[in-house]
């Protein structure tokens, strides 16, 4: 089958709960209701029963779906390097599985990529293909089932990391005939690390530049893209930046399709995403220019900084957010972010965007004191060509954004800086009435889901 250009996948970005005994069922609904050709089974901090990959396929069998023709279900597995190492293998085992009842009863394999998460060292990504091979080739031996290759696609998630892609790839797949290879690219944990500015430069200059490592290294590369509905996760899911996002992310060919834009939006919206994000792949984009590294250190290094002033209060509030899957605590499996010589213990990318939207300041605010900085030294017009989305982002977040909440939960440095860019841009920073009265609510889980109704997304 070709490679598919829409991922469904269990991010808990929606307001509405989803268990794991409802992944069965809700993956054939991604196939035949939402368009998705791929669905991503998730294990990445995640207490998904290693059965799923395998009970989708039955289920599908039973309604006669074309798994493995039209439709894929891609496992992500954790990284062994992040969680423990028998959680990785018995993903890979899943899948394998999953291949294995496919083929001996639909005569197809259901799983034809695996998905490492985290990837920034070339040492994990090898283990995990060494694994999975061992594993494809015990099967054929021992059960005499063929279940195929599985290929292992590597997801970066850091700004920087992703500025490596030719160096890692070319490692990963040094002396291997040319093919296609599918890079996914993940917006939201880069955010978390390196704030809104630094990571959407870093995808935007990474995918002008895979022409280049594709001519270098003799593959053809198919970037995935991990995006949610907020802009500070990438908003490829937003109903109204979509068609907006697609052109400032352009030179994918897969995008994924996440929670919220399937259950907190209407159906007329969704299926205006789907289109705007189907008829935005693979469009050609013009190569960004290596003045855009500097300011990604820079927005990067001012950001972390920042963040560390506010850390202990948006903690504070993240504890409030309900996680809407079965994932594992983020105080358990979360990310790291370092500043100077604090470092600290922060939620995964949807509680923490939930959180700081709960402060009155959403997060892709955080950049506003170099923003600032930019305009006044002439560089804005710079991050504008790279990011002709970008204002139209700093506009929508405005909305949700409220002086007198944001005073209260942080303080007036960080609000003045938002107020003196929206005025320096002629943008309006007040929110909706109605939004305005749901933030300056006391906050609590009931509290906080109402806010991500307000806004078609959870964080």
């Amino acid at each position: 089958m070709p490679i598919p250009r829409l991922m469904c996948t269990q991010h808990p970005d929606t307001t509405v709960k989803i268990t794991a005994a409802e992944e069965v069922d809700e993956a054939i609904v991604a196939f035949t209701a939402y368009g998705c050709d791929e669905v991503m089974v998730d294990y990445e901090g995640k207490a998904t029963p290693y059965s799923q990959p395998k009970e989708v396929v039955m289920k599908a069998a039973k309604s006669e779906l074309p798994l493995g023709e039209k439709f894929v279900i891609t496992v992500r597995l954790p990284n062994p390097r992040l969680e423990e190492f028998d959680r990785a293998m018995l993903a890979l085992e899943a899948a394998v599985v999953a291949n294995y009842f496919s083929v001996k009863y639909m005569g197809v394999r259901a799983v034809k990529w695996v998905v490492l998460p985290m990837v920034e060292d070339v040492e994990t990504m090898s283990l995990v293909r060494r694994m999975l091979k061992r594993k494809v080739e015990d099967y054929k031996a021992e059960a005499k089932v063929d279940v195929g290759n599985i290929e292992v696609i590597p997801l970066f998630e850091d700004a920087f990391v992703q500025l490596k892609a030719k160096a890692l790839l070319g490692e990963v797949f040094k002396g291997e005939e040319v093919r296609e290879v599918r890079l996914f690219l993940g917006k939201s944990d880069s955010a978390v690390k390196h704030g809104h500015l630094a990571s959407a430069l870093a995808i935007a200059y990474t995918l002008s530049r895979l022409g280049d490592v594709e001519s270098e290294l003799g593959l053809r590369i198919r970037p995935i893209l991990g995006m949610g509905s907020p802009p500070f996760r990438g908003g490829l899911n937003n109903p109204r930046l979509a068609p907006m996002e697609v052109v400032q992310y352009a030179g994918y060919y897969t995008a994924t399709i996440q929670s919220a834009v399937r259950y907190d939006v209407a159906l007329e919206e969704f299926l205006k995403v789907r289109e705007a994000i189907l008829n935005g792949c693979c469009a050609p984009r013009q190569r960004a220019p290596d003045e855009v590294l500097h300011i990604v250190q820079e927005a990067s290094a001012r950001y972390r900084a920042l963040v560390m002033k506010y850390a202990d209060k948006v903690i504070e509030v993240a504890r409030l957010v309900p996680s809407t899957r079965d994932r594992v605590s983020w105080t358990a499996y979360g990310r790291t972010l370092t500043g100077g010589e604090r470092v600290v213990n922060m939620p995964r990318a949807i509680v923490y965007t939930s959180a700081w939207y709960a402060t009155g300041l959403p997060p892709t605010l955080l950049d506003a004191p170099y923003l600032l900085e930019l305009a006044k030294s002439d560089k804005l017009d710079l991050v504008l060509k790279v990011l002709p989305t970008y204002l139209k982002e700093l506009e929508y977040d405005l909305e949700f954004f409220d002086r007198a909440t944001a005073e209260k939960y942080l303080d007036g440095e960080i609000v003045k800086a938002v107020v003196e860019l929206a005025d320096y841009l002629g943008l309006e920073a007040r929110p909706n009435p109605a939004y305005a009265t749901l933030l300056r609510m006391p906050r609590n889980e009931a509290n906080i889901i109402a806010l991500g109704k307000y806004r078609k997304f959870l964080g």
